[in-house]
């Protein structure tokens, strides 16, 4: 049977590097906007399995990728524990905010039978999708869903999520210890209907006090990866603990993660100098370079890159997500150097 290139690079496999890009279904395509218009809100946007399919597979029109990653929300898990999701244009998220101590933490949900559209467009896409392009699952880690849980919405510190952790730490990791059986029934439903790979986003890992970092990023990661495999999940995993600086290392070691995701905050010399070195690295260009009309430093800033990585397992990536205002012909001139890079 065929496999995905970056399946491959993830087993060990160093010949090719790999290329895909976070958020590559997304708003900087026009079409996408014809495909939105078909829901009245985003939640049954990510309950629409005919949506689902069409947006996941949007930008393989456009770009030559080794993966689709498949269209959904990291939020789509608290929307099954009943936290009354919303998404407002020009705000984002919104949600009703947990009170610690206070608010019943929904036990026993089926996230199988929640979130079933998505797990029948997995099984679509991979049914249709060329054997050569991989097919990447995902959700949110827990203290990402919970700094959302906790604060109703977004925040630029999650004050309130950081206080509960320390005033309420029974209730808090409660609710740590309840997302994780949730994320990783969403992966196994994932993998079960056909994902080759999955993904765990710690979006505001970055807002861990140091102290609890191994308590809400590290130990939370792992023990989902034990669930799966426990659950006889084999397929590879990778993490995403977004700008958490120096600690990215110890999880890098102790997460269990099968390959790390790096923000463009890191330098990539001294992410292969500490970062453990059994495990592939996925980067980090950062977004913000494919939006200039014109960029003298594209071109020598993804150079640099395959460079710094030419004897590493490496897939090519952005540092989080692509923008809306980024130029689809920027990203195709990171494909077209990737694609005629030599190790």
């Amino acid at each position: 049977m065929q496999e995905n290139l970056i399946s491959k690079t993830l087993k060990g496999n160093k010949s090719d590097i790999p290329i895909w890009f976070l958020r590559q279904a997304g708003r900087h395509i026009p079409e996408y906007f014809e495909i939105r218009k078909k829901e009245t809100n985003f939640i049954k946007f990510c309950l629409n399995e005919e949506l689902i399919i069409k947006s996941t597979n949007l930008p393989l029109k456009y770009y030559d990728l080794d993966a689709a990653i498949i269209f959904s929300d990291i939020l789509m898990i608290p929307w099954a524990m009943n936290r009354n999701v919303k998404f407002t244009k020009n705000f984002g998220p919104s949600l009703n905010p947990m009170i610690p101590n206070e608010t019943n933490i929904i036990q026993n949900i089926s996230i199988f039978s929640k979130l079933k559209p998505l797990k029948n467009a997995i099984s679509y896409l991979r049914n249709t999708l060329p054997k050569d392009i991989g097919l990447i699952g995902f959700a949110g880690a827990p203290w990402t869903l919970a700094c959302y849980m906790i604060e109703g919405s977004g925040s630029k510190d999650f004050i309130n999520t950081r206080k509960a952790l320390w005033s309420s730490n029974k209730w808090f990791m409660q609710l740590i210890e309840t997302l994780i059986v949730y994320v990783a029934d969403k992966l196994e439903m994932q993998a079960r209907a056909g994902a080759d790979i999955l993904m765990l986003f710690d979006s505001w890992s970055h807002m861990i006090p140091n102290n609890f970092f191994n308590d809400c990023a590290i130990r939370p990661t792992a023990k989902i990866i034990d669930i799966l495999r426990s659950r006889k999940i084999f397929i590879p995993v990778i993490g995403f603990p977004f700008k958490a600086g120096a600690s990215i290392v110890r999880y890098s070691f102790e997460s269990k993660v099968d390959c790390i995701a790096l923000d463009w905050s890191v330098d990539l010399r001294w992410a292969i100098m500490n970062i453990n070195k059994d495990i592939a690295i996925q980067g980090n260009l950062d977004p913000a370079s494919l939006i200039p009309s014109h960029s003298d430093y594209l071109s020598q800033n993804v150079l640099s890159c395959l460079d710094i990585m030419k004897e590493k397992r490496f897939i090519f990536n952005v540092g989080h997500g692509l923008t809306p205002d980024c130029k689809i012909n920027n990203v195709k001139e990171v494909i077209n150097i990737v694609r005629n890079y030599t190790r």
